[in-house]
């Protein structure tokens, strides 16, 4: 039989949560002991917020194991604890699972985490970092291994044949308003977004201040982005002066990220899907491991409604975290504002076990309602923005009446790409209507617009077919400009005939037939845009004037 003791204190002070410890030891000399500061804790139905808890799981099965093993870590050790924690659960065949305790705050655990991946298929993951009691102390763990540490991780292996363990998450939050992108990130300290301070977001958007109060204020709004295919929340632990926000973990530059917020239905539906997964396991046990964000979202009189239901399924423990630890697929994340659980249970499924859990729809808190219906609110404010400002964008860069791009983006685009060529390849084709003027004239400007729609679609065609990369716009009247990135003049030639060729088949319903001339010039040592541009317009001034309906190259 083993018996471990998890033990968690709201308290800043050690001393009390020390004598606890001894006192277990005391008694249990062979019982393993581990636990950490906190933000409160969960026991059963209720939620502690202050004191100490503890809690005793027994392993009855003589194939259970348990074991516990402590490191420091710090920002250069985390990914060499990860390496000798995987060494070491390697030596362990018996291993299942592996819960965590840390108490490193203010430096990425992005090593640590990366590292974790190469932990052999099947060997579950989950946990979370200490929190404090939230008067500023600094957060510890400790085991009856090694002892307490304010810089050091606790490492519980559980295994054996007849052990099993099955994880999962709760969620909620969804993403608000705007769109930011990373511009300047280093590690786990997120400088810019949109090329600006990163707290400015927080500032701006959410009139936070950069004092005493901006992590607990910004606690509830994480960063959400997604990552390999993983949704992810990032709380800011800190804010410089600078306006730099510090984080548990890195994020790339280049990422896209939004505000979110917790919504109370989405929440309360998470935590269903999770009692009917976790029911199903039939578990004798489960350790909870929430973020401090949901204890402050719900308050103090609400929060149990999302973890009550769990204990309804089996004896519930666990503490409230400033991070939370899982492993998906062979990926360790770790989370902020989510729930981790793990469920446990020796042998076989006893079906008695398994217990519909009845959750709230998220509606008890009347101010949750307020909130869910001001973040719907600005959701779609918000994209009805974006549409308006996609709408005017589009406007001011395409030609109206063929939806290509206007001379004045063509030439832009063609300008960009003649930069950014430096040696490589670029052709420009120009097409200009044969004989337009009559068409005007004898039949009237609808008719005329009708074929200078038809071959503007005609352009589309060939581009989706023959160059994707490619940019076109009226060049102005009757005339299109074509750039061809990364084409040389072959490629070009064959994409101008198959233009040509396909009008040329075009019976327009009054006009008739018509035809057009094209000119086509490659991008060539020593060029300017003026050069080229000028070239291709004298390509196309010789296929006018030496029988038309043709594509000349210079």
């Amino acid at each position: 039989m083993k018996i471990l003791f998890q033990v968690h204190s709201g308290q800043s002070d050690f001393t009390q949560l020390n004598e606890v410890c001894n006192t277990i030891v005391a008694f249990f000399p062979d019982a393993l002991c581990v636990g950490s500061s906190c933000n409160g804790s969960v026991v059963g139905e209720n939620v502690a917020s202050d004191g100490v808890s503890i809690s005793c799981t027994i392993f009855e099965r003589p194939s259970s194991k348990v074991e516990v093993l402590q490191y420091v870590i710090n920002e250069e050790s985390a990914g060499v604890v990860a390496e000798d924690l995987v060494r070491e659960v390697g030596a362990r065949p018996w291993v299942k699972g592996i819960g965590i305790l840390t108490a490193s705050w203010g430096i990425s655990l992005s090593d640590f985490c990366k590292g974790l991946t190469k932990l052999r298929s099947g060997v579950q993951v989950f946990g979370g970092m200490a929190g404090s009691s939230g008067d500023g102390s600094s957060s510890y763990v400790f085991s009856n291994v090694c002892g307490y540490s304010e810089n050091a991780a606790v490492f519980v292996l559980y295994g054996g044949d007849e052990l099993l363990i099955e994880t999962t998450k709760i969620s909620g939050w969804k993403p608000l308003g705007k769109i930011f992108l990373v511009t300047k990130s280093e590690k786990n300290v997120l400088k810019e977004l949109d090329g600006r301070p990163a707290f400015e977001a927080y500032s701006k958007y959410l009139n936070i201040q950069n004092d005493f109060y901006f992590s607990q204020n910004t606690m509830e709004f994480p960063l959400f982005y997604n990552e390999n295919g993983e949704n992810y929340l990032r709380s800011p632990m800190a804010c410089s002066e600078e306006g730099a926000l510090l984080l548990a973990s890195n994020m790339k530059n280049g990422s896209m990220v939004r505000i979110s917020y917790g919504d109370p239905q989405a929440i309360m539906e998470s935590v269903r899907q999770g009692t009917i997964k976790v029911s199903k396991f039939c578990p004798e046990g489960i350790q909870m491991y929430s973020s401090i964000a949901r204890k402050q979202f719900w308050g103090d009189d609400d929060v149990n409604q999302e973890t009550s239901p769990f204990n309804f399924i089996a004896p519930t423990y666990g503490f409230f975290a400033s991070g939370e630890f899982l492993r998906e697929q062979t990926l360790v994340g770790l989370h902020n504002a989510t729930i981790v659980i793990a469920a446990m249970r020796e042998g076989v499924a006893d079906p008695s076990r398994q217990r519909s859990a009845v959750v709230s729809d998220g509606t008890r808190a009347g101010k949750v309602s307020v909130i869910s219906r001001l973040a719907n609110f600005t959701n779609v404010s918000s994209a009805e923005l974006m549409e308006m400002y996609n709408k005017l964008t589009k406007t001011s860069i395409t030609d109206a009446l063929t939806d290509l791009y206007n001379r004045g983006e063509i030439q832009r685009r063609i300008a960009e790409r003649f930069r950014d060529a430096r040696g490589g390849k670029m052709s420009l084709v120009m097409i200009d209507i044969d004989n337009f003027k009559s068409v005007n004239d004898t039949f009237g400007h609808q008719e005329g617009d009708n074929v200078i729609q038809g071959l503007s679609k005609q352009i589309q065609m060939a581009t989706f077919e023959k160059a994707p990369d490619a940019d076109a716009g009226r060049w102005g009247g009757e005339e299109f400009m074509i750039m061809l990135p990364d084409m040389g003049v072959k490629e070009a030639v064959e994409f101008a005939e198959t233009v040509r060729s396909g009008f040329a088949r075009i019976k327009f319903p009054a006009v008739g037939f018509k035809t057009i001339s094209l000119g086509v010039t490659e991008l060539r040592h020593g060029d300017t845009i003026d050069k080229i541009c000028t070239r291709v317009d004298e390509a196309l001034y010789q296929a006018k004037g030496t029988g038309k309906n043709k594509v000349v190259v210079l």
